[in-house]
């Protein structure tokens, strides 16, 4: 659908039983004037045949199809025929507010900017929760609403997440630039919204939380952290390779090694096999640290451990565990409080009165 305002690809693998919530909530946008680009990567259960029934209902949905090659690869493929003015990717077991494109797009239109991104909403399958992930805090960092990326300095790409929900681009910048989604196993949008942060040349935030993150639903990309640990690593390495390409690496150092550094603590403090994260952690300070050229004082804080070889192993992983364990009970603390008696009666009266 050529001249469309926004295009939304959806890479699809064995999701039938969120697909369609997904596809509603991106048809039932207030924004019509949208294109549904879905590829299927190979799906074994009935993904195929939902997306061949919303395609017969709604001339918006094209369907592609791989052989399962992979959620990055899926992206490429649907980034290659999309033919909006912008492009947003929505994983096909998430979903958005009703007027999230709408809302997005507009902000780009009055903007010119080259990424626009709402907030989002974590929802826990498993446990039914649900909490809000502040993509930026602008009042606390005094950001206006748009910005360029060099406003932000060493934090460039820990404020704003080099994660792929929520956020709006501009076709035409990305595809200037070549930008797209590595074709790995896990963490494949990292390097291409990182890249994209960097490179543009206004970025906007609509401070609402409009995306809707479905996690813990068993089976998605986001498992087996234990078994590909370095993902994120090699991902944070493609990043270096493109900004050097580009001329601008050392205009984004610090941000770099303050985010790549930081990711090495997230990878760790996530992992639960011990003797995987050992191996990860040993292979970290023999091999990725060197390679990525993470400098010492230029890493965050909490990624010191990482540098000290001095010190024995099971303390330094017992540390970043230990901070792992810290937000794993503070969110418990903040789950109990929201699911009081009297706290769910008040959201019930707002959601009805509103």
């Amino acid at each position: 659908m050529d001249g469309a305002k926004v295009s939304v690809v959806v890479p699809v693998y064995n999701v039938e039983r969120y697909l369609g919530e997904c596809l509603d909530s991106l048809l039932g946008q207030t924004l019509k004037d949208i294109e549904v680009i879905c590829v299927d990567d190979g799906s074994t259960d009935g993904s195929a045949k939902l997306l061949a029934d919303y395609a017969a209902k709604d001339h918006r949905v094209k369907v592609l199809r791989l052989s399962h090659a992979g959620a990055g690869a899926a992206r490429n493929q649907g980034l290659d025929v999309a033919g909006g003015e912008y492009v947003f990717f929505c994983d096909a077991d998430d979903w958005l507010d009703g007027n999230a494109l709408g809302v997005l797009h507009r902000l780009a239109k009055d903007s010119a900017a080259d990424i626009v991104m709402t907030g989002m909403r974590y929802f826990d399958d498993a446990t039914q929760n649900e909490y809000r992930v502040r993509m930026v805090d602008r009042k606390a960092l005094g950001l206006p609403r748009t910005f360029a990326p060099d406003a932000l300095g060493e934090r460039l790409f820990t404020a704003l997440r080099a994660q792929m929900g929520g956020r709006l681009f501009r076709l035409g910048f990305v595809r200037d630039l070549g930008i797209r989604f590595q074709e790995q196993p896990r963490v494949n949008d990292l390097a291409f919204v990182a890249t994209a942060l960097a490179l543009s040349e206004r970025i906007s935030i609509d401070d609402s939380a409009r995306y809707h993150y479905r996690k813990n639903q068993g089976g998605n990309l986001s498992s087996g952290i234990d078994k590909m640990p370095e993902m994120s690593s090699l991902a944070w390495l493609r990043v270096r390779e493109i900004l050097t390409a580009h001329g601008v690496f050392e205009r984004f150092r610090a941000a770099f090694s303050r985010a790549a550094s930081q990711s090495l603590v997230e990878v760790v403090v996530s992992m639960r096999d011990a003797a995987a994260m050992e191996k990860f952690f040993k292979r970290a300070q023999a091999e990725l640290i060197p390679a990525l050229g993470i400098e010492r004082n230029l890493a965050a804080e909490t990624a010191y451990p990482f540098f000290d070889a001095d010190s024995p192993l099971p303390i330094l992983i017992n540390s970043l565990a230990g901070e792992r364990k810290r937000h794993d009970e503070l969110r418990a603390k903040v789950f109990a409080l929201r699911s009081h008696p009297i706290r769910a009666l008040l959201r019930h009266l707002g959601r009805r009165f509103a």
